[in-house]
């Protein structure tokens, strides 16, 4: 009898199954409830249930009967993994984790879950595991274009960048129109130099995504024919999500990156006991130390989440938060100087952000900041780096605008690149 019970409440699930993929919710929501109503706890029409909550745009009640699916004896696969998924959503990405490490256990097998759990093992800063993580996912499942995609990025994060390439090749083999490695393609060819076979990328982008920001902004930097005023947010949030692990080991040995320290010594005769300091462009924290014995409060503020955390870590600062340096300056007081290293290379027109600076300095206050030094021509200039370089002259006419006089001023080598110095403006500016 029971048999034939299960048989007729398998035949009502496909029922409301159909009427589900046919976008009847309340139907298919109704059926799922009956069938429930008979056996509660069968985790597939759980699952499906869930599911409806979500295409009917309710996650919370999806995740109460995902969490009842995935805690059953034994647990419905699929809501564990809708339930990875919501976490992930939720930036619970530790949540996440735990959920499909039992999944794991349970099945070894699923690329798709080794691939999500990469992701959140890369969002909680563990690159060891999440590489591994994508390793497995390409290996169960080869034909997942989204894995050997997160996989380069994962093999680029790690300095293989030939690897990399052969990752994003094998996801754009597998979806020739997906954007994604083809836009990581270019970025590291164009890393290497190889300026005409990344532009081809980016071209391919384009062709998919019209609007990409970033594929537009790396195309202008090698075409050199536009100058837009900034790089895309979300591409400079990329690039310091991205390296924020490992990125002062990349910085300090690899570039042999010198430019807080340097900027400290420019600024130092200005400095005097507890003055309230911004650190704008914060990044992990690089030379927080040094002002912070003559700080009366010292906030830091920088566009990666990531990056904060490493900051956050060193217990130097008095505040800490994501900010974005082009929209509208907010803070509850102003400052005695703030200072910026290796952060203005990301903007071209630097005229809102001197006015948002000279608007939080106090009479007398000070701004203290790096740029790369544009050899030749007025104004800035945007190189196939994704960097811009200014001149001396832009720069002082820029800072005169909004009533900052250039105090000091230093001509030195701020990083390597490629093996050659780039040379840099070091500047101290006063609020007039």
């Amino acid at each position: 009898m029971d048999e034939e019970i299960d048989e007729s409440l398998r035949l009502s699930l496909k029922k409301y199954e159909s009427a589900h993929r046919r976008g009847e919710l309340s139907e298919a929501e109704k059926g799922y409830r009956e069938i429930l109503k008979i056996k509660p706890d069968w985790g597939q029409a759980l699952t499906s249930l869930g599911k409806v909550f979500l295409d009917q745009g309710l996650p919370e009640k999806a995740k109460t009967i995902f969490e009842k699916a995935a805690g059953l004896n034994p647990p419905d696969l699929s809501a564990c993994y809708n339930l990875g998924r919501l976490k992930q959503l939720e930036n619970d990405h530790r949540g996440a984790i735990v959920i499909y490490k039992a999944m794991i256990d349970l099945q070894p097998d699923i690329g798709i879950v080794w691939n999500n759990l990469g992701v959140a093992y890369r969002e909680t800063g563990k690159a060891d595991d999440a590489f591994a993580s994508f390793k497995a996912a390409v290996r169960f499942s080869p034909g997942m274009a989204e894995a050997w995609n997160n996989l380069g990025v994962a093999q680029d994060e790690a300095g293989l960048a030939e690897n990399a390439l052969t990752s994003y090749r094998k996801a754009i083999e597998i979806q020739p129109d997906y954007a994604s490695p083809h836009l990581n393609t270019g970025i590291s060819l164009q890393k290497s130099g190889k300026l005409a076979k990344a532009e081809e990328h980016y071209n391919k982008v384009l062709k998919v995504q019209p609007d990409n920001e970033i594929a537009k902004f790396m195309r202008q930097s090698i075409r050199g024919d536009e100058t837009p005023d900034a790089a895309p947010v979300e591409h400079v949030r990329n690039i310091f999500d991205q390296c924020a692990e490992n990125f002062e080991e990349i910085l300090v040995d690899g570039l042999e990156y010198k430019t807080p320290d340097i900027l400290f010594h420019l600024v130092r005769p200005y400095l005097s006991e507890k003055m309230t300091i911004l650190d704008l462009g914060c990044g992990t924290g690089l030379g927080a130390h040094l002002y912070k014995p003559f700080a009366k409060s010292l906030t830091g503020v920088d566009i990666s989440e990531k990056m904060l955390e490493k900051a956050s870590e060193k217990k130097i600062y008095n505040r800490l938060g994501v900010f974005d340096i082009l929209r509208d300056w907010v803070f509850p007081s102003r400052f005695d100087l703030i200072y910026s290293s290796d952060v203005f290379v990301y903007f071209g027109n630097l005229d809102r952000i001197f006015k948002s600076a000279s608007s939080y300095l106090v009479k007398g206050g000070k701004i203290a900041f790096s740029v790369e030094k544009l050899a030749d021509g007025p104004g800035y200039r945007l190189y196939p780096s994704g960097r811009y370089a200014h001149s001396q002259q832009y720069i002082r006419e820029c800072l005169s605008r909004h009533e900052l006089k250039i105090a000091e001023l230093s001509k030195t080598d701020i990083r390597n690149q490629s093996g050659n110095p780039v040379k840099g403006l070091l500047i101290v500016a006063i609020k007039e």
